[in-house]
Order: C-alpha cells, then sequence, then structure tokens
C-alpha cells in the first residue's frame, strides 16, 4: 500500500471514529497497513449493525463549548450510525443520528445539536465566546433566553406508511412532528399559544431554526442546512428545489418545494402530493415544504397528519 492509499484509509477510519472507541488506532502512529484495513472493517460492521444499545454520542456534548467534527459533519462527539437494515433513501441521507428497524418501525434517536452555527448556541451571557455562536439575522430578534440544550429524542415512526384519518393533528402536543435529514426536530405550524408563527419567526438564526423554553431546537419552516447547502434566511426562498428533508411521524418523507422536473406541484391539503423522487424514482406520497395559509408563511407541514403516526419521546 502506498503512503497516498495509507492516507486515505486513515482518512475514513477518523472520520468514523465517532462510531466507535478508536483510542487505540488514532491515539499512536502505526504504519501497519493490516492494522488499519482491519480497524477499518470493524468500524464498518459496528456501523451496520446499530441497536438500541447504540449511543448517540461518545462523549458528553456542552452546547455553549461545542464544536463541528469537518469529518463527520456533525459536533463533536455525537454520532452517525445507521443500520444495514435501514432503507437506502434515510442510509444514504440521513446524518448525526442512530438508526435502526424495529420490528415493523424505523427507530431514530438524536441528540438534535444543529450542525451549524447559531444565535442560540450558547447563554445569554457572553455569547461571543461560545465557538458556534452566530448572531442573529439582521432585524431578527432573540426568542427570549431560550437557548440550545442537548436531547434524547427518540423517534418511532412506521416502516410502511398507511392512510389515517386524516383527522389527526400536527398541533396536538407531540414532541416532534417529524425529523430532519440532519437530526433535527421538526415542529408543527402554529406558534407558541398568543403568538403567530408569522411572528416567531422573527426569533429564527441563519438557518432558520429556534429552541423553545426547555432547549429543543427545532425547525417549523426550511431546512437550509440540507436543502440549500449554507444558511438561507428567506422563508420563500430555501428549500426551493426538490431535496429531501426529513420524515414525518407518519412515515411519509418531506421534500423541498419543486420536484425532479423543477416544478412546484399542487398540494393536497396536508401539503403532500404523490409523485416520483431522486429516492423514489416509482413513487410515493410525501410532504413539500410550501406556503401555509395556518402559519401564513412557508411551512414544513400543515395542520394534519395524512397517515397513521408512530410515537416520539425525549428522556
Amino acid at each position: 500500500m502506498t503512503f497516498s492509499q495509507r492516507s486515505r484509509f486513515g482518512i475514513v477510519v477518523l472520520s468514523l471514529c465517532t462510531m466507535v472507541n478508536c483510542d487505540a488506532i488514532t491515539g499512536k502512529e502505526d504504519d501497519d497497513n493490516q492494522t488499519l484495513v482491519l480497524a477499518l472493517a470493524a468500524i464498518a460492521s459496528a456501523n451496520s449493525s446499530c441497536s438500541a444499545s447504540t449511543s448517540t454520542t461518545t462523549s458528553t456534548v456542552t452546547p455553549s463549548t461545542a464544536t463541528l467534527n469537518d469529518a463527520t459533519g456533525c459536533v463533536n462527539g455525537v454520532v452517525t450510525c445507521l443500520d444495514s437494515n435501514l432503507p437506502a433513501w434515510i442510509k444514504n441521507n440521513f446524518t448525526c443520528v442512530v438508526g435502526y428497524v424495529s420490528g415493523s418501525n424505523y427507530v431514530i434517536k438524536t441528540k438534535n445539536l444543529p450542525n451549524t452555527k447559531s444565535y442560540y448556541y450558547a447563554s445569554r451571557t457572553g455569547v461571543t465566546s461560545a465557538p458556534l455562536y452566530e448572531a442573529l439575522p439582521s432585524g431578527n430578534s432573540s426568542a427570549g433566553t431560550n437557548v440550545i440544550i442537548a436531547q434524547n429524542l427518540t423517534f418511532t415512526i412506521p416502516a410502511t406508511p398507511t392512510t389515517g384519518s386524516g383527522t389527526v393533528s400536527t398541533q396536538g402536543g407531540l414532541v416532534a412532528i417529524g425529523v430532519t435529514r440532519n437530526g433535527l426536530a421538526i415542529y408543527n405550524n402554529a406558534a407558541a399559544p398568543g403568538d403567530v408563527l408569522a411572528s416567531e419567526a422573527t426569533t429564527f438564526d441563519n438557518f432558520q431554526g429556534h429552541p423553545q423554553n426547555t432547549g429543543v431546537y427545532h425547525h417549523h419552516a426550511a431546512v437550509p442546512k440540507v436543502c440549500d447547502g449554507a444558511a438561507n434566511t428567506s422563508n420563500s426562498g430555501a428549500c426551493n428545489n426538490a431535496k429531501l428533508i426529513g420524515i414525518a411521524l407518519d412515515g411519509y418523507p418531506i421534500y423541498g418545494q419543486k420536484n425532479d422536473a423543477g416544478v412546484a406541484p399542487t398540494l393536497d391539503s396536508f401539503h403532500g402530493t404523490t409523485g416520483t423522487t431522486a429516492e423514489f424514482p416509482n413513487g410515493t406520497y410525501h410532504y413539500r415544504y410550501a406556503y401555509d395559509s395556518t402559519a401564513t408563511i412557508y411551512t414544513l407541514m400543515g395542520s394534519f397528519f395524512r397517515g397513521n403516526i408512530g410515537s416520539v419521546t425525549n428522556n
């Protein structure tokens, strides 16, 4: 094995080391090619057998001192571990989560820490000292004293979505109504009582998210990190494409505004439509990021689920 080949192995090993304890590999110099090969195989094997016992982190994460890992794309300490039994559309797109199959459900566990900079990545004192702190967009204001706090969200989502009554509200007091493909909670199209979402949107950070009073960072609207690849504060202009955004609690995927032909399709009362996508070339029902008359801004979902929902806990 040449030096360049060995280096590439090393990069891959390091990028996967958030999944297992790699101290024995990365803590010393080792020119033994076979060691690298065996280590890589072991890590790959660990990544293909995630389960309920797999931790979402390799260490305690303190949001106000958190940093991003360029190799994994997640906050340092946060794990990406997707079981080989999951479908390709989840395995190939989701990050910063632990995912596996349990019976007839997909289970997704997350620490719910955004892999972006945010105004809310610190206490309100000494905010500029937090590594991931970033000022709010011009004209926006703080969501009170709310800050990002690491969570223990577990989504249990039907692997095969089924059409429900259409009367289950997304505003029914659930911990979250879905999860983005970078492991963040999706909230409904309404604000806290006494407020409207269009007004609450003025507290969004540069990636259109914010935390509520117990520190759960979430998205009601666009998720520009996964749609646009960078910050985007335009409510109607963000996610103006066919990118996969996440999965709803009833198992249906959520996409950007436009289909693969670059057209924003007509949606039903659930914010959804049936059609082909890059991940579902044979077609599937899915939700789309679109204008919502209840919120009076663009949101990820409407007021009701189309399908029968799973469950979500935070403990």
